[in-house]
């Protein structure tokens, strides 16, 4: 991922900082403080990335290549929740865990539905990296990077292509904003 690109990701998340924001112990960054959705909910959650280390243990758990623009976006950020979870790009969970599973420690783990309960139908290339509360959607990342979101729940259709990685990452936080 271009450090410019997340640069710009983290500007349009922190321009919820006004309602109140917090760092857990994990690092993970709280943008959003909205207590009218529940006590402690905030409205973007942007997890601490990942060490060399965890980050060498997902290549290895994953199974499949991870295109270089996703490798470096978990060195920024090892996953994200946006708007109160409208979207979600996932993360990784490691094996070695420095706390509980809570909401906020990690993400929504890549590893599931990459490996442990993959997707029928995808081909062995396809990296799910990001997931849409508001249809079930996904989207995965596949031959030379190209993102795409389909249809999870129906008949697999084609909803969506970016060229790569940073392009719907930044189009689908401006435009959900």
């Amino acid at each position: 991922m271009n450090r410019a690109i997340f640069e710009e990701v983290l500007s349009i998340l922190d321009s919820y900082a006004h309602l109140g924001e917090e760092t857990n112990d994990m690092g993970t960054r709280l943008i959003g403080h909205a207590p009218h959705i529940a006590p402690k909910a905030y409205v973007n959650v942007v997890y601490a990335p990942l060490n060399d280390a965890d980050l060498h243990e997902f290549c290895e758990r994953i199974e499949r290549p991870v295109p270089v623009q996703f490798k470096e976006f978990l060195t920024f950020a090892n996953g994200l929740m946006v708007f109160s979870g409208a979207l979600r790009v996932m993360g990784y969970t490691p094996l070695k865990r420095k706390a509980d599973t809570h909401i906020y420690n990690y993400p929504s783990n890549i590893i599931v539905p990459n490996v442990t309960g993959r997707i029928k139908g995808l081909s062995h290339e396809a990296l799910l990296v990001g997931f849409y509360k508001e249809d079930g959607s996904y989207v995965y990342l596949g031959e030379e990077g190209k993102a795409v979101r389909f249809d999870a729940k129906g008949n697999g259709d084609l909803l969506q292509e970016w060229p790569d990685f940073d392009s719907w990452l930044l189009s689908e936080i401006t435009d959900l904003m």
